[in-house]
């Protein structure tokens, strides 16, 4: 799984995430598989009404980065980023941009 979420330099570089003190059991990976191949809540996308911001890494291998602007074009008004160079784990690998891009955002979007 480590490989799907972080590009190999960002590995070298960060060991720890290598050895996971709390390890997801093999039947827990399984069910949350099933449960996220099971999952459709496309139709619904429309019903969103909330500021919302998409944000994906452009070498995903877990979900395609295509369905960022598909969904984008489903949210009205929604706002998207795609982080360069960025897998599953781009809140991790690329934190420093990330953590920009959703302060940025939080701060157009202020709760009243």
């Amino acid at each position: 799984m480590v490989k799907l979420m972080y590009g190999s330099d960002w590995i070298a570089d960060h060991p720890e995430v290598l050895v996971s003190a709390d390890p997801i059991p093999p039947h827990a990976q399984r069910q949350h598989f099933l449960a996220s191949q099971g999952h459709d809540a496309w139709d619904r996308l429309p019903e969103i009404t909330a500021p919302t911001l998409l944000i994906h890494g452009s070498d995903d291998l877990v979900n395609p980065t295509a369905n960022t602007p598909l969904m984008a074009g489903e949210i009205s008004g929604s706002q998207t980023c795609i982080v360069g160079g960025a897998r599953h784990g781009y809140f991790e690998e690329y934190r420093t941009q990330s953590s920009r891009v959703v302060l940025e955002f939080l701060a157009r979007h202020r709760i009243r």
